[in-house]
């Protein structure tokens, strides 16, 4: 069996094609769909009245994503719990492929992300461009070292072994359990055929705020992980001088994954790789932010 696991807050937009992707899956065998929402919007009346089949838990105050799926996984049954984002859509082989690639030995694996924003939206192309040049379909199946809560699963008994998602490092809680995994033995797979759907935020202001909060994070996990780029995040001196290279560095490695594996994206969208550029401030912004906060 497998258990699906899907974080929300305020999804009220999301939820609806999330959930019927997920209800029109391929898959044969069993599995269920666990909502851990704690929205104010109109979130939990979509659910009770349309997806009343489904196993839903609403908090009374908002909640991190990571501790959201924690409850999750202790409500789980399923074997192999799968997780995917509120702002996402699965393939409709999402759940078969899942199932077949953990057959091949592995108890992390994931798998591809593709964009769900209409082909003019600039600033969602612009939120794709800054996050998932690890991840898109074009590429092959391999051995990686983390991929994102929004297309992954694990082995159940991962977790009571190892432990869950730590909160406190929201939006890269993920980045932290799959290091720490790794650094016990766990091999992740990346599978493109196991596919989602995500749509990325389309106003100017809440793609900045949210680059910078990435920053923001990016650098307290550098502080305590050894990762690339450690050495910065805890040299204060050595922040203020190379954080402001830094956005140049993932600007051109972004450019040549995409030129390499998707260059008409890039080439039908030159504003939006202006917008990704400028995002790319906002977010060593962030990193400096975080390499002096405590």
């Amino acid at each position: 069996m497998i258990s699906v696991v899907i974080p929300a807050y305020n999804s009220q937009d999301t939820i609806a094609k999330c959930l019927n992707s997920l209800k029109n899956q391929s898959f044969q065998g069993d599995y269920e769909i666990i909502l851990v929402d704690s929205s104010i919007d109109k979130t939990p009346e979509i659910v009770s009245r349309d997806f009343s089949e489904i196993t839903f838990i609403h908090l009374d105050k908002k909640t991190d994503p990571g501790t959201a799926r924690n409850m999750g996984i202790e409500q789980a049954k399923g074997d192999i719990i799968a997780f995917i984002d509120s702002d996402c859509t699965a393939d409709c082989n999402w759940l078969k492929n899942i199932e077949s690639a953990h057959k091949q030995g592995y108890n992390i694996l994931g798998g591809a992300v593709e964009i769900a924003n209409e082909q003019d939206d600039l600033i969602g192309w612009a939120g794709y461009f800054a996050e998932f040049r690890e991840f898109l379909p074009e590429l092959p199946t391999h051995e990686v070292t983390h991929i994102p809560t929004c297309n992954i699963s694990y082995k159940k008994n991962v977790f009571y072994k190892y432990g869950m998602f730590n909160g406190d490092y929201y939006p890269q809680e993920d980045l932290v359990l799959n290091h720490a995994l790794r650094q016990k033995g766990e091999r992740i797979l990346f599978n493109p055929e196991i596919k989602v759907f995500h749509r990325h935020r389309s106003s100017l202001k809440n793609f900045f705020i949210h680059q910078e909060k990435i920053g923001f994070i990016t650098a307290r996990v550098l502080k305590v992980l050894e990762l690339e780029g450690s050495f910065i995040a805890r040299n204060r001196a050595l922040g203020w001088l190379l954080v402001p290279l830094l956005p140049l560095v993932k600007f051109f490695r972004t450019l040549f994954v995409f030129l390499k594996y998707k260059p008409k994206s890039l080439f039908a969208r030159p504003m939006a790789v202006f917008i990704f550029a400028l995002g790319l401030i906002f977010w060593a912004w962030g990193m400096i932010k975080g390499i002096y906060s405590n």
